[in-house]
C-alpha cells in the first residue's frame, strides 16, 4: 500500500510539474514579451556569467524589449518559487521511493537528499535572479550567487537521477530502459558545463526525457492496478 501511495504521488506531482511548466508560457507578462523573449532565454538567464550575457538576454530587440523581458522573467521566477520548485521536488522525492518499492534503501535516501539539496539551490538561484533584474546596471555582485544556485541545482538533480537509475538497475524490480533514461541528465549537465550557451538545451532535453520516463512508468503502474 505504501508503494502504491508513492506511485500515485509521483504521477500526480509529475503531471502537476508539467502543467506548471506549460503555465510559464501562458503568463500575461510572457505573452506581452512575445518575440523579445527567445527560446532558451530562461535557462540562459539562470546560467549567465557576466554582464555581456545578460545584455544578450535583456538588451536584444528594440528599446521596449528590455522592460518586457524583465517583467516576463520576474513573473516566471515568482511562479517558480511559489509552485514549480515545490511541485518538482515532491515529484523527485516520491519518485525515489516509488522506484525503491516504498522502502528507505540507501539509494532512495541519497536520491531524496539530492532532491532536497537541489531545491535549496533552486531557491537561492531564483531569489537571486529576482534581485538581478532590479540591478542590471551592476549585476556582478549577484551573478556568483545565481550561478552557485543554478549549477548546484542541476548537478544535484543529475545526481538524483543517477541514484534513481541505480534503483532501476539494482533494485528488486529491474527497469533497465528507465534506468538508461535516468543516466542522461549526468551527460546533459556535463554538456552544459562545457558550453552553456550552445548546449543548455541538451541538458534540458536530457532532464525532460528522464522525468517523462519516470512519469510514464508511474502512470502505467497506477492504471494497470486500476484495470486489474
Amino acid at each position: 500500500m505504501k508503494s502504491r501511495s508513492f506511485t500515485i504521488t509521483t504521477l500526480a506531482f509529475g503531471a502537476a510539474s508539467i502543467g506548471i511548466f506549460v503555465a510559464f508560457t501562458l503568463l500575461p507578462e510572457v505573452q506581452t514579451a512575445g518575440e523579445c523573449l527567445p527560446a532558451g532565454a530562461v535557462v540562459q538567464f539562470e546560467l549567465a556569467r557576466n554582464g555581456e550575457e545578460l545584455a544578450a538576454i535583456f538588451g536584444a530587440g528594440d528599446a521596449s524589449c528590455g522592460p518586457r523581458v524583465i517583467a516576463a522573467m520576474d513573473a516566471i521566477n515568482r511562479l517558480d518559487l511559489l509552485a514549480f520548485i515545490p511541485s518538482y521536488t515532491t515529484f523527485a522525492l516520491a519518485a525515489a521511493l516509488f522506484l525503491a518499492g516504498g522502502a528507505l534503501r540507501p539509494l532512495s535516501i541519497v536520491a531524496a537528499a539530492a532532491a532536497l539539496g537541489a531545491a535549496a539551490g533552486d531557491y537561492l538561484e531564483t531569489t537571486t535572479l529576482l534581485k538581478i533584474t532590479q540591478t542590471l546596471g551592476a549585476p556582478e555582485a549577484l551573478l556568483g550567487m545565481s550561478q552557485a544556485g543554478a549549477w548546484s541545482k542541476f548537478a544535484l538533480l543529475a545526481a538524483h537521477a543517477l541514484f534513481c537509475a541505480g534503483l532501476c538497475f539494482l533494485g528488486e524490480r529491474r527497469r533497465p530502459v528507465l534506468g538508461a533514461l535516468l543516466l542522461l541528465p549526468t551527460f546533459g549537465v556535463a554538456a552544459a558545463a562545457y558550453d552553456h550557451v550552445r548546449l543548455a538545451n541538451v541538458m534540458n532535453g536530457a532532464f525532460a526525457l528522464a522525468w517523462l520516463g519516470v512519469l510514464a512508468t508511474s502512470a502505467r503502474e497506477v492504471f494497470a492496478k486500476v484495470a486489474a
